[in-house]
């Protein structure tokens, strides 16, 4: 009498183990690609909820209120403050209200009068410390640059709007 085996065949389970790994090595670029959109909304939804809370705030209290890069690079986080002595700085009779980063992408820069400082005053409105309109745009950097990154676009009143576009290498660099 013949014993049926129940087991597989080293020829079954190399086909099987091939078939893993090609199915693997499909599905791991998309999963990464995936992780760094999540990673990209992630960074956009924390800078414009900070931006929209600078000027909620400004017009909220009836006073300048100030969003800075924390050390010069926005890519370390920012802070927002009531800047009550108009310096750009933190001082001992301003009120920190907020400090924050972007979720881990590329890059964060901006363009414009936007690099050092946005500023809302008590109307609501951009603007820089010895008057004059600010406007700008933020830019959000996937790690791969064939990836669409975002622009944070704030206009001479303002107002915020995004934009998914495609960047070049230059215009995700740091700048000075």
């Amino acid at each position: 009498m013949q014993m049926k085996s129940n087991g597989f065949t080293l020829t079954e389970l190399l086909v099987a183990l091939a078939l893993l790994g090609i199915l693997v090595s499909i599905g791991v670029p998309s999963f990464s690609r995936l992780i760094n959109q999540h990673r990209l909304d992630s960074a956009q939804d924390a800078l414009e909820r900070s931006i929209r809370f600078t000027r909620n705030e400004a017009i909220d209290r009836n006073e300048p209120v100030v969003m800075m890069p924390l050390a010069g690079d926005w890519n370390r986080g920012w802070q927002v403050f009531v800047d009550r002595d108009n310096n750009l700085a933190l001082g001992a009779d301003d009120v920190l209200l907020l400090e924050d980063q972007a979720a881990l992408v590329s890059s964060v820069t901006a363009s414009g009068q936007l690099q050092g400082y946005l500023r809302y005053n008590a109307l609501g409105e951009s603007e820089q410390v010895y008057g004059g309109f600010l406007a700008g745009s933020f830019r959000l950097c996937p790690p791969d640059l064939a990836q669409r990154g975002r622009a944070l676009i704030i206009n001479r009143v303002g107002r915020l709007r995004t934009e998914s576009r495609q960047f070049e290498a230059r215009q995700c660099a740091a700048m000075p």
